[in-house]
């Protein structure tokens, strides 16, 4: 079994091609998509509008 050390960020996947790229890139290693601040999250954010 791998484990992941508790310091490291989950991977990224880019929306474009499916490529798996390192926590901290804000472009996608295989097609130079840009990685939204949503994606590196891990989860989207909800906006309130009120």
């Amino acid at each position: 079994m791998c484990f992941r050390p508790p310091y490291a960020g989950k991977p990224i996947k880019c929306p474009s091609c499916g490529k798996m790229n390192p926590p901290k890139n804000t472009i996608c290693i295989q097609c130079k998509t840009e990685l939204k601040a949503d994606e590196q999250q891990g989860a989207p954010k909800e906006e309130n509008q009120q």
